[in-house]
């Protein structure tokens, strides 16, 4: 018994000895050291963070990267960290040397993205094109509308944008259009893994072109987001990338995943600041030799009508005036009776030098200033909780007078692990807009670029500036005709002012947005997770309009509210088990099923006041007596319910596939017709594996095969198979609609193939991506033509084919990499065939289906695609020419081939036009687009600079024929006094029929008729068309990163940037008036193809700071 008593002690002694030691060696501290090197493996990376994980201990290498550091615990793990490399954690293992090689993020082998549903998944498994953007990207520049810092960056992503003001409304396509209904063939926003509206609703009725009630650009949704909230952008292409979204995402998505707090313990502040100064850089060339007038000079201008008690020489004179430039020679030694001769406050006039006002246009034009602020908190707790909150404040005046808007977010995020099964995810964000006017752009009097455009070039923009300031627009000076001393700058029948447009004809807007998400990963055993989330975005929108008194459309004063509000509401769950561990680690496999609710409402209210009663009240209450306010009222709801399910398998981490299947239920459509299955399969190979590339050719990194297949829809719009009685003029009176619809019409059906290849060489230096894709949307939803006999005119039915097919190459290069020193750039280049193969049954081929952009410039410019051919190709009239084979003979009585050559009248020497706008001027679409990045970093210097451009397309100037046909611009100026031979040939009726040719050279009968009712009028359509191929250094920033050993001597500086950046720098093109890539509005659609008299292209500078705390 004493022995077993005795051995007891002893094996109690021996235990407590064992964990004395265990304790004493947890708390030993054990100094571990070793070098960090730079990707190449040879030279030392100086300033690399060490540090042991989960704690505050942490080093910086030195000038050699190597690093000393004291380590305590059994097993601690040292994490190495450099800005543009991976992370790596390395388990110290009892050593007391480590060697690092840090391998580079931008190029990182292993990459991984964002795909649908918010899924991260590693690039090299997928089976179809991603391109992801970083921030850091996108905020190179500060810009009104933050998906400009994407342009030029991804092959095959198009924005569409038309100059309409500083909301910057822009449509964003990917590969083409998919549908003959030009609204649907945007892409899709998701943000943290929900869809939201990334539109924008209409204000007014039409185009933007001789519109009094033209449309305004208050903003389309995608431009609400914060871009200083953005962690990364993955833009999915295909439908094969896409389908799991089924009919939303036919057209591809923009996934955007926001920024989370920090992972580590602690709390961090960050403050960021700029300031963007923006100017009118581009504008037209315009003649500075001839003032305004219509007679050539031949006679003096006056503008004012004096007796010869008014006038100071005694010599009494007419008015002699227009608005054209066919006018006096400019000469300082002239002196003429100008709009500024007389003197407002004695009524006495004065001679003044006959010279150019070179400010008549660009004098209004200021310099716009962006003020944009933000504050960061985020923090950790180093165990899984961590939250981020982002304020930011920015405030635009704009170029014009009185324009600009205020804008204001809020962005919450919530990560926490609960607990060892439950992590929480939740997103808010809030966002505010107001302006108290956004601008009208286009041919419209509504908006100042048309009153600028109409301005006499004698004029100084003072003169309008006085004039609204100081009280001179006023019904006295409206009705004056020059006599008496009363008359408007610009006097007409229905006279204007771009300062009192800037001033008084207000479009305000009033803005709420908040859009967010909770979501539960719900681990329940090993491998198998649920995913439950609720995402909503709420938008509220108040706007007014106001006209006063003595305005062209409203002589009596014009006042519109409008309200609009939408909702969207989606709720999802996942249920997802993944397993990689099969066949000894050989077979991958991950399936989910999941389901989706969708519900949107939409609602648009206004009331709208023809005539006001009292001048200068705007409400809904001013209104004269026996009148009526117009109300409208627009609301629909649409609801999608949808199972999903996919299947991901992977074979020794070297071949891959995925299927994806989802059905939907929309309720847009029949309930007999309102389930539809949308299918996707994609495969890839890593080709170096499979083949064992790497063990023969060192220098492949990676060199992957892939082809994917989906079959996606595209859905109608809320009650389009819903019939309506319209309203007649008769009191209480409806008539059946012109328009019926098949009551079983389907969703356009998308079906698409995408082949790629992807190589990585010579360690990651250099990364290419080929893709080829074909796809083709059939069961157009159209309006086919009916036989009135039935009662109406057309029917919403099923037809038609568009087919896709493209090529897009993107590059990334690493021509130099050093230590300190490091050269890369991405190179980008696409090219899309567009093609309208079939509409409906029976149609004629030779008649043309006409794009709906609300305007054909009064009958002589449209837009057409022809069955079996390219779509989008401008149509007008242009020059008569000389038939195929015909000739002439020379003075030498040589034969002289003029096939295609202007016919020219012989008796006037003016061209001939065509009689119908039937010629094929050009088609809209380029023949491809293309996109460089270059950057350069020196230690903490880094250089960037982006190119975008695009070769062929055109674009029907509205700008160009207004100011060209009135004499103002260069093209205008030769042969204003002794005429000139237009080139071309005459055609000669013979008494026998036939017809003969020969050089015409007959001097134009008159100059001015020559410019404006030939060759600058807008019935010509080919002199007024232009090709849009451009290149532009579309952004250039140079950042300077302040040490680290510098910011942490302060003691509360984790980190300092400044940075200097620049936009459209340079644009070379042949187009000649503003931005090449330009367009028209028509209701809330941007269309490419007409520019309808937009604001000039814009110049930015600015300065931004950025400290971390």
């Amino acid at each position: 018994m004493k022995l077993k008593t005795h051995n007891s002690i002893r094996f109690v002694l021996l235990l407590l000895l064992i964990q004395i030691s265990c304790i004493s060696g947890f708390a030993q501290t054990k100094t571990v050291k070793g070098r960090v090197f730079e990707a190449d493996g040879t030279l030392g990376m100086i300033g690399a963070t060490v540090q042991v994980k989960d704690t505050q201990k942490g080093v910086v290498t030195d000038l050699d990267g190597n690093y000393t550091i004291e380590v305590v615990g059994s097993n601690p793990t040292l994490v190495f960290k450099s800005l543009g490399y991976v992370t790596q954690e390395i388990p110290v293992k009892g050593r007391t040397v480590i060697n690092v090689i840090m391998k580079d993020e931008a190029i990182a082998l292993e990459g991984v993205v964002v795909t649908a549903l918010g899924l991260t998944r590693e690039q090299k498994s997928l089976g179809y094109a991603v391109a992801e953007v970083s921030s850091e990207s996108i905020t190179k520049t500060v810009s009104n509308n933050w998906l400009d810092g994407m342009s030029g960056k991804v092959a095959g992503l198009t924005f569409d944008q038309a100059g309409t003001g500083p909301a910057g409304s822009m449509r964003v396509t990917l590969r083409g259009d998919q549908s003959l209904n030009y609204g649907a063939n945007e892409a899709l926003f998701i943000v943290d893994g929900v869809p939201i509206s990334s539109g924008s609703t209409a204000i007014g009725s039409g185009s933007n072109y001789a519109n009094g009630d033209a449309p305004v650009d208050f903003g389309n949704g995608a431009s609400d987001i914060n871009p200083n909230d953005i962690e990364s952008v993955s833009v999915l292409k295909g439908p094969a990338a896409t389908a799991l979204y089924g009919s939303r995402a036919a057209n591809g998505a923009i996934v955007i995943t926001t920024k989370s707090g920090r992972k580590q313990k602690g709390i961090g502040v960050t403050v960021n600041s700029s300031v963007t100064f923006e100017r009118a850089s581009y504008f037209p060339e315009f003649q500075r030799e001839f003032g305004s007038g219509s007679d050539m000079g031949m006679n003096e201008y006056s503008f004012w009508a004096l007796t010869a008690d008014e006038a100071p020489d005694g010599i009494a004179t007419e008015r002699n005036i227009s608005r054209y430039a066919f006018g006096e020679a400019f000469d300082a030694n002239k002196l003429r009776y100008q709009y500024a001769s007389k003197n407002w406050e004695t009524g006495e006039y004065e001679k003044l030098p006959w010279i150019y006002q070179s400010d008549w246009y660009t004098g209004l034009f200021e310099t716009g200033t962006t003020f944009n602020n933000s504050v960061t908190i985020d923090g950790g707790n180093g165990k899984g909780t961590s939250t981020r909150l982002s304020i930011t404040d920015s405030r635009n005046d704009w170029i014009v007078p009185n324009t600009g808007f205020n804008r204001q977010s809020i962005s919450l995020s919530f990560d926490s692990e609960i607990n060892k099964h439950i992590n929480l995810k939740a997103r808010v964000n809030y966002y505010h807009r107001e302006s108290d006017n956004l601008p009208v752009s286009g041919y419209s009097e509504s908006s100042p670029m048309y009153a600028l455009v109409w301005g006499y070039n004698s004029n100084s923009i003072n003169d309008w500036k006085n004039e609204y300031f100081q009280g001179r627009f006023n019904e006295i000076n409206y009705n004056g005709d020059g006599t008496n001393g009363n008359s408007l700058v610009f006097p007409s029948a229905s006279s204007y002012n771009p300062y009192r447009t800037l001033y008084e004809e207000l479009n305000t807007l009033d803005k709420d947005r908040v859009f967010g998400n909770v979501a539960l990963n719900i681990k329940l055993m090993k491998g198998l997770t649920l995913d439950v989330k609720s995402g909503l975005d709420i938008n509220n929108e108040f706007r007014t309009q106001q006209k006063p008194f003595l305005t062209k459309s409203a002589p009596r004063g014009f006042y519109r509210e409008q309200t609009i509000r939408t909702y969207e509401y989606n709720n999802d769950f996942l249920l997802r088990y993944e397993n990689n561990k099969w066949v000894d680690d050989r077979l991958g496999f991950n399936a989910a099923i999941g389901g989706n609710r969708m519900e949107r409402k939409h609602f648009t209210n206004s009331i709208t006041l023809e005539e006001l009663n009292e001048e200068g009240i705007y409400n809904t209450e001013n209104i004269p007596s026996g009148l009526q306010p117009k109300p409208s009222n627009y609301r629909n709801k649409k609801m999608v319910n949808s199972l999903y399910g996919f299947i991901s398998a992977s074979w020794d981490d070297t071949y891959f596939l995925d299927i994806t299947g989802r059905n939907d239920w929309s309720s847009s459509l029949s309930k007999k017709n309102w389930s539809f299955f949308y299918p996707s399969v994609g495969t890839s190979i890593l080709l170096d594996k499979a083949l064992n590339l790497r063990e023969k050719a060192s220098w492949i990194d990676m060199l992957k095969l892939r082809i994917s297949w989906a079959n996606v829809g595209n859905d109608t719009s809320p009650y389009s198979l819903s019939q309506y009685y319209a309203g007649t003029s008769f009191p209480g009176g409806s008539k059946l609609p012109g328009t019926i619809v098949d009551p079983y019409i389907k969703p356009e059906n998308v079906e698409s193939w995408e082949a790629g290849l992807d190589f990585k060489l010579l360690k990651n230096r250099i990364w290419l991506d080929m893709a080829v894709y074909s796809s083709s949307t059939t069961d157009q939803i159209v309006s086919a033509q009916m036989d009135q006999i039935t009662g109406a005119t057309g029917m919403k039915i099923n037809a038609g084919k568009i087919s896709n097919k493209g090529i897009e190459l993107t590059a990334r290069f690493v021509p130099v990499r050093t230590r300190d020193f490091e050269w890369s750039f991405d190179v980008n280049w696409s090219k899309n065939w567009n093609k309208l193969v079939s509409l409906q049954e029976g149609w004629d081929p030779n008649e043309p289906l006409q794009t709906g952009m609300g305007t054909t410039i009064g009958g002589r410019t449209y837009i057409y695609s022809y069955v079996g051919e390219e779509m989008n190709v401008i149509y007008g009239r242009g020059y008569q020419r000389a038939p195929e084979g015909a000739t002439y003979i020379d003075e030498n009585g040589k034969e002289i081939d003029c096939s295609g050559m202007h016919l020219v009248n012989e008796v006037t020497g003016f061209p001939e036009l065509d009689a119908s706008p039937d010629r094929r001027i050009g088609k809209v679409n380029p023949d491809w687009r293309a996109g460089m990045s270059h950057r350069l970093s020196y230690k903490g210097l880094t250089l960037s600079a982006t190119f975008s451009g695009q070769y062929g397309g055109n674009t029907f100037s509205v700008t160009n024929f207004s100011l060209s046909y009135q004499g103002k611009l260069k093209n205008s100026v030769k042969g204003r006094y002794d005429g000139l031979v237009h080139k071309g040939v005459n055609a000669i009726k013979n008494s026998d029929g036939t017809i003969t040719y020969k050089p015409n050279q007959t001097i134009t009968s008159n100059i001015q008729t020559y410019y404006n009712m030939y060759v600058w009028n807008r019935n010509n359509t080919e002199e007024n068309t232009f090709d849009t191929s451009f290149l532009k250094l579309k952004e250039m920033r140079l950042d300077y990163q302040i040490p680290k050993s510098l910011c942490e001597k302060t003691g509360f500086l984790q980190g300092a940037n400044v940075g200097v950046y620049a936009t459209n720098l340079f644009c070379w093109t042949k187009f000649p008036q503003y931005d090449p890539e330009t367009g028209m509005v028509n209701g809330g659609e941007i269309h490419r193809g007409i520019e309808a008299m937009t604001y000039p292209m814009t110049r930015t500078y600015g300065v931004n700071f950025k400290l971390s705390f």
